[in-house]
C-alpha cells in the first residue's frame, strides 16, 4: 500500500471523545500497518506526540488550526501524491479522500450550535458525503442517520467503525478524588461530557430538583465559540458542576457512583458509558434513543430524555447489568482493521 497522510490536527486539540477515537485508532493502525504505509502529518510546535513504531511523523507548515487543516494539508497531500485520511470529523474541503463523521447532531438540531459553525460543519459534510472515498462512522444509527440528511448513490461507501473503551484499562484511579469534589462512594450520581445542549445536562439538574435527597455530580467544560445558548439550565444545591476532570478523576467518579448518567437527545456512538462500565459503575442510565439500544441492547437503563419527574432511586432498583457482554463487544483494535482492510482494498 503506497503511503497515507493522516491528518494529525487532533494532536493539537483539547481530547474530547472525537479526539480520543482518533487517537486510538491511530494508535492501532500503528500496530498493523507496515512501515511506510502511513505518516501523521501535524502543524509545526511545540506538541505533546505519541512514539509510534511504524508511523512517520510530519510537521509542516505554514499556518495552524483550520487554515492549516484546508490549505497546508492538501497541497501537501497534493504534492507528494498522497492519499488523505481525516479522523476527527473534519477532511479538507479540496482533498477530502477517506474522511470521518461521527454524528448528524449539526443537522438534526442545528438549534444548539452557533450560525457560523453550523453553516461551516454544513458545508464540510455536504463536501464529504459526496467526494469522499469512503465515510467511516461510529455506528450502524450514525450511518442510517447519514443517509437520511444525504443522497448518496452508494449506501456502502458509509462503514461503520465502532468507538470502545480500552483506553481506560491503562488508566490508573486516584483515591483522592472523592474528597477532592466532596463526594461520598455510593452517594451520587455521576455524568460527564462536553457541556454541550445536546448532552442534555438539564435533564441531570431537573431530575437533581425532583429528587433533593440525592446528589449529583458533573464533569465537562463549555465551549461558547461552539454552542449558542451556554448551559441553558441552573444548578439546584445537590448538583455539583466540576469542571474538567482527569482522565484518572474520571475513573474514580464512575466507579464509586451509584450510576453513570448519559442522557444525550443524539449521538453517534458515545464513549463514556461505556468508560463507566470498564471502570466498574454498577449501572448506566442512558436515553432511549436508536443508538443506545445498538450499543446496550438490554444492559442498561433507559429514560426519556423530555421526562424529568423519575424517582431515580427506584429506576436504579430494577436494574441490571451484565458489563462483561456490552464490554466484549468493542474494541480499538476491530474498529482499526475495519478502517485498515478498508483502505488498502481501496488503495491496492
Amino acid at each position: 500500500m503506497r503511503k497515507v497522510v493522516i491528518n494529525g490536527k487532533f494532536l493539537t486539540q483539547r481530547q474530547t471523545g472525537a479526539q480520543r477515537y482518533a487517537r486510538e485508532i491511530v494508535t492501532y493502525l500503528d500496530k498493523l500497518s507496515l512501515s511506510g504505509e502511513f505518516a501523521l502529518v501535524i502543524p509545526k510546535g511545540e506538541w505533546k506526540i505519541p512514539k509510534f513504531k511504524n508511523i512517520e511523523v510530519v510537521q509542516i507548515g505554514p499556518f495552524k488550526g483550520v487554515l492549516w487543516e484546508q490549505i497546508t494539508l492538501p497541497l501537501y497531500a497534493i504534492i507528494h501524491k498522497v492519499t488523505c485520511l481525516s479522523l476527527c470529523n473534519v477532511a479538507p474541503l479540496i482533498k477530502p479522500d477517506f474522511s470521518t463523521i461521527f454524528d448528524m447532531k449539526i443537522n438534526s438540531h442545528p438549534q444548539f450550535y452557533g450560525r457560523n459553525f453550523r453553516l461551516w460543519y454544513k458545508l464540510l459534510f455536504a463536501n464529504q458525503t459526496k467526494r469522499s472515498i469512503k465515510i467511516f462512522t461510529d455506528s450502524e444509527d450514525a450511518k442510517s442517520e447519514m443517509l437520511k440528511y444525504y443522497s448518496l448513490t452508494n449506501p456502502n461507501k458509509i462503514v461503520p467503525a465502532y468507538g470502545s473503551w480500552q483506553h481506560f484499562e491503562g488508566v490508573d484511579y486516584d483515591e483522592n478524588t472523592l474528597s477532592k469534589y466532596g463526594l461520598q462512594r455510593g452517594h451520587y450520581y455521576f455524568a460527564m461530557g462536553s457541556l454541550e445542549p445536546n448532552k442534555n445536562f438539564k435533564w441531570v439538574a431537573e431530575v437533581a430538583k425532583c429528587n433533593p435527597n440525592d446528589m449529583f455530580a458533573v464533569a465537562g467544560s463549555l465551549n461558547t465559540k461552539v454552542f449558542a445558548d451556554g448551559l441553558g439550565f441552573d444548578c439546584s444545591k445537590n448538583m455539583k458542576l466540576l469542571g474538567f476532570v482527569s482522565d484518572e478523576e474520571a475513573k474514580t467518579l464512575m466507579r464509586d457512583a451509584k450510576a453513570f448518567l448519559f442522557p444525550s437527545f443524539c449521538e453517534g456512538f458515545g464513549m463514556p458509558p461505556l468508560e463507566a462500565l470498564s471502570a466498574g459503575c454498577p449501572r448506566v442510565i442512558v436515553s432511549d434513543i436508536p443508538v443506545m439500544h445498538e450499543i446496550f441492547e438490554y444492559n442498561a437503563i433507559f429514560i426519556n430524555p423530555n421526562q424529568y419527574d423519575y424517582d431515580i432511586d427506584d429506576l436504579i432498583a430494577l436494574s441490571t447489568c451484565d458489563a462483561k457482554s456490552v464490554l466484549d463487544r468493542f474494541s480499538w483494535e476491530k474498529s482499526s482493521k475495519i478502517i485498515y482492510n478498508q483502505i488498502k482494498q481501496i488503495i491496492n
